[in-house]
């Protein structure tokens, strides 16, 4: 697949030209961001591989380590949809990537930016379940959130691909990309809109609620993430002309959908991804004291799990930068920690 100016690409551009459309070329430019991205995945990869590999180190583990593994899966699926149907990679010369309805439906949308953006607020009602209806979140409740979620997502997927291509999208030959139906397009962004608007909600009920650790920074970068998503997809998809001829537009979206995934993944994942590899020990010992401050350690099933000899005064670590304050207003703060995404805590 070349990056280079051939004659070939050279004949697309003066084709669109013709058509009125102002086409720039598949360049050295669109495989910079494809080796960018590609190694932040692979980096987020290595990083998973570790989590799962300590998944029971409890505050991993009361992340859910396997759910946010599938997460990755979701962004690495969206990231090849954006790829192939963004206009960075030429689509001629693959019979798959012609199949623009495999590619924008199941790639793009439904494995990726759906399944991405409904973890995402998945994970935000998970938080308003457990703070503001004192619930732990985990069992049938657990369940049915994912099953709903995966089953809408499926439905969605089956349906487009059995509507003609001319009412989705289909492969057009002359320019060499896919081409979107503007219906089509409205019902996507709708659903991608429901998701944020559905965010929205569970932050506003939750903005007075006092938090133990930094479950507020998650709620507050999931709907400035998906905001910010939600605006340049409809940008791009229903403002701009044909914005996979534009290098400028197919390199900010592409970028803005997954270096905002990949913020979202971490705000959740990177203070106990890096307590366990620095400071394994201390801040287990830490998170312990929260739990036992505010006596939880029973109703979430994890009094088998704890050191009985631990001290119930908190235990102050000035070398740990990120330790969370030791101010907790509500015995609901350390549910955050205990019970969002938790399944069965006998495993």
């Amino acid at each position: 697949m070349s990056f280079a100016f051939t004659p070939e690409e050279q004949s697309r551009v003066e084709v669109a030209a013709f058509l009125g459309i102002h086409l720039d070329p598949i360049s050295y430019v669109d495989l910079s961001t494809i080796i960018v991205l590609g190694t932040m995945y692979v980096f987020e990869f290595i990083a998973l591989c570790y989590q799962l590999r300590n998944r029971d180190y409890l505050p991993l583990r009361v992340k859910n380590v396997p759910v946010m593994f599938s997460l990755y899966f979701g962004g690495v699926s969206w990231l090849l949809g954006d790829i192939f149907t963004g206009g960075l990679v030429h689509l001629g010369q693959s019979p798959v990537l012609r199949n623009c309805k495999f590619t924008v439906i199941w790639l793009r949308v439904c494995i990726g930016a759906y399944y991405v953006t409904s973890i995402f607020a998945l994970r935000c009602y998970s938080l308003y379940y457990v703070f503001c209806k004192g619930k732990a979140f985990k069992g049938r409740i657990l369940l049915l959130s994912l099953g709903v979620t995966g089953l809408s997502i499926v439905a969605f997927g089956v349906i487009s691909m059995l509507l003609p291509a001319r009412m989705t999208v289909e492969y057009e030959e002359i320019l060499d990309m896919c081409n979107f139906n503007h219906t089509y397009v409205l019902c996507v962004l709708v659903v991608i809109w429901t998701i944020w608007a559905y965010t929205a909600v569970m932050s506003w009920k939750m903005r007075k609620i006092p938090f133990c650790f930094n479950e507020r920074v998650e709620i507050f970068a999931t709907f400035g993430i998906l905001l910010i998503v939600s605006l340049l997809n409809s940008m791009c998809l229903l403002v701009i002309s044909i914005y996979p001829a534009s290098l400028g537009w197919r390199t900010a979206l592409v970028y803005t959908n997954h270096v905002g995934a990949s913020i979202g993944y971490w705000v959740v994942m990177w203070e106990p991804t890096y307590a366990c590899m620095f400071h394994r020990d201390e801040y287990f010992q830490y998170w312990i004291n929260i739990l036992k401050e505010d006596q939880m350690e029973r109703e979430y099933e994890y009094s088998s799990n704890l050191n009985t000899d631990t001290t119930l005064n908190l235990i102050e670590y000035p070398d740990i930068p990120y330790k969370a304050h030791s101010t907790h207003g509500s015995t609901l703060g350390s549910t955050a920690i205990s019970d969002i995404y938790t399944t069965d805590h006998g495993n």
